[in-house]
């Protein structure tokens, strides 16, 4: 039988070889495919999860533009100035030419959250809340501040923010979304105890609240 060359016996090796790297090549392709796909998911549910968040922020500012509308038509009516009133009447006028600079200065900060001037928003409110302190949008001032810092993923920030409308303004409309917005804040720190607690005591507090269904809503995920 006659023998084979060097190059003929080699041939089978190098074929034999040849399939190993194409196997293995064909393995890695496969793991980076997975990997691609893997990070797609998680890219698209971040911006699932970011659009989300922007939408919720968008009802929130129409809601808050139909109860700014309702406080405007509630002011009370200027008196017809009589002789006998003139310094009583002038004070009240005074008064609620204030009133109607907070709304203004207050106005002037809300137009830019909807445009996604976030920075110049946050520091139109807090000029609002240190020129007008008394006023009763105040406690709305900071709320909204608190919902940008959520925007922005600076959950510490807003959980002040919010934490101050709750403790500070009790009278403000926006307290229940306060609550709320803090209970998502402990649920995110994974103090899923507190944020059930907090949840339930908006149901029991502010039962006809919007803020109440999302809390029912929240706890019936949860269970």
């Amino acid at each position: 039988m006659p023998s084979l060359s060097a190059n003929e016996r080699s041939t089978p090796v190098i074929q034999a070889e040849l399939f190993m790297q194409m196997e293995q090549m064909q393995q890695e392709l496969q793991a980076l495919r997975n990997l691609v796909e893997q990070q797609g998911n998680t890219i698209q549910r971040m911006q699932t999860d970011q659009r989300n968040r922007y939408l919720d922020l968008d009802q929130r500012l129409q809601d808050q533009t139909q109860r700014l509308n309702a406080l405007e038509e509630a002011d009370p009516p200027v008196l017809l100035p009589t002789p006998t009133s003139a310094q009583r009447q002038e004070q009240q006028q005074v008064a609620q030419d204030q009133n109607r600079s907070a709304r203004d200065a207050y106005a002037e900060a809300y137009a830019l959250v909807p445009e996604r001037r976030f920075d110049e928003a946050i520091t139109a409110f807090n000029r609002f809340i240190l020129d007008f302190p008394e006023s009763r949008l105040v406690g709305n001032g900071y709320y909204w501040i608190g919902e940008i810092y959520m925007a922005q993923n600076r959950t510490q920030d807003a959980e002040r923010m919010f934490d101050i409308v709750v403790r500070n303004h009790p009278d403000s409309f926006k307290v229940a979304d306060s609550k709320y917005k803090l209970g998502l804040i402990y649920a995110r720190y994974g103090d899923q105890r507190r944020a059930r607690d907090m949840m339930r005591a908006i149901i029991a507090d502010h039962p006809q609240e919007p803020a109440a269904a999302l809390a029912r809503a929240y706890l019936e995920r949860q269970s």
